[in-house]
């Protein structure tokens, strides 16, 4: 069944028979916010109907989130589910009538995805709308690791209309609980909502590679990306490559590489120990052709590490559900640079493992506003809920 409306395009197909769960947010495979709202739905939608409500502001794409093509996108679109999507207007009062055609009277529950920095001015109007649909509503809200309390408080008036509100630490559930005073939503919070970061920082940023043996040839192409760091910026990175090999031809291309002097060849058998280490002290990672059993790549996500991965025509059967894992052409250092360049900028985010998103989708779905608002509380005011680990 697909379905269309005068306000935008539906595309999917529905399948089951139990009440859809509505999902609003971000939706761009280049941004972040879109690829942790994909993985959201992906699995709600293994177990239930979801309607998504694609919301896409223009001004978002100058938030800095920009990012490669991720690899869990890659995953989800090559694998029909259970969704049907619409695309929001972009003219307020259009939008606002479409949440209104858009959210069925039989739907299980209305979610809305909050990043703060972006435009959320449609929340307020998605609630709106749950609510005259008699649909218990819930917003989804990142902690980012510098997030700025005022801005947070200001989302508390857009999300007022909501049963529940989850964040990912408990300073922003108590700033978001003052400001909803006794008559808002419950607050709540989820581990896999916290972009803490990671605990090692340094100037330096360390990249390190991992290269199936003697190949050559994806030494070379990563060689030309790593070249193509400004000369002028170079003494902030280093590139520590493990690949095992035989004979000086792999000495020899480090050797001739313009960055040469910045590159470390590690030939060595690595131990888990030994590799969970270079995972956690690198900024990002690069995994050439990862079997579905990488250590490297599971060690990495552990760590909560940006990873390229590199793969040629065949899409790696790996990084499902891993939002720090992006797709890079092995075969075009342009590609591999771009990829590289943005794993970096992911390195002060903590990206969850698949199964932090999935105990959040239990959460969400389980949560008691779908049969009754619960009443417990979040200190050190009496308006929040518990947290969940």
């Amino acid at each position: 069944m697909h379905r269309h409306s005068e306000f935008g395009a539906g595309s999917g197909t529905i399948t089951k028979n139990t009440p859809a769960i509505v999902v609003a947010g971000p939706s761009s495979s280049l941004t972040i916010p879109g690829i942790i709202v994909s993985q959201i739905v992906q699995a709600i939608s293994e177990r239930n109907s979801v309607l998504r409500i694609e919301v896409d502001s223009a001004t978002d794409f100058d938030a800095g989130l920009h990012r490669s093509p991720s690899l869990a996108a890659a995953h989800h679109s090559a694998v029909p589910g259970n969704i049907v999507s619409y695309v929001a207007p972009g003219n307020s009062r259009l939008r606002a009538q479409a949440f209104e055609e858009w959210i069925p009277r039989d739907a299980r529950a209305a979610i809305a995805f909050a990043w703060p920095g972006l435009d959320n001015s449609w929340i307020g109007q998605f609630l709106a709308s749950a609510k005259v649909a008699g649909t218990p509503s819930m917003v989804v809200c990142v902690s980012l690791p510098k997030s700025n309390l005022a801005k947070v408080a200001a989302l508390a008036e857009a999300m007022s209309e909501a049963e529940l509100v989850l964040v990912g630490n408990a300073t922003e559930a108590d700033a978001l609980s003052k400001a909803f005073g006794t008559a808002g939503p419950v607050v709540e919070t989820h581990r896999a909502l916290s972009l803490q970061g990671r605990a090692e920082r340094s100037s330096i940023h360390q990249i390190t590679a991992f290269l199936q043996r003697d190949n050559y040839e994806t030494l070379a192409t990563l060689l030309t990306a790593y070249d193509a760091i400004p000369e002028a910026w170079i003494d902030s990175y280093r590139l520590q490559v493990v690949m095992r090999y035989t004979g000086d031809a792999a000495n020899r291309m480090v050797a001739e590489s313009y960055h040469g002097d910045f590159v470390r060849l590690v030939g060595d058998d690595l131990s888990s120990e030994d590799m969970r280490h270079l995972c956690a002290t690198s900024s990002a990672l690069i995994i050439a052709d990862p079997a579905f059993d990488s250590r490297a790549f599971t060690i990495a996500m552990d760590c909560g590490v940006g990873i390229v991965v590199l793969a040629s025509a065949q899409l790696p059967d790996i990084g499902r559900g891993y939002v720090g894992a992006l797709l890079a052409d092995l075969n075009r250092p342009v590609s591999v640079h771009v990829a590289l360049t943005h794993a970096l900028r992911l390195a002060e985010l903590h990206f969850p493992r698949p199964d932090a998103w999935n105990e959040l989708v239990d959460r969400l779905l389980g949560a008691p506003v779908l049969e009754a608002i619960p009443t417990t509380s979040f200190a050190p005011t009496a308006h929040a809920g518990s947290t969940a680990q």
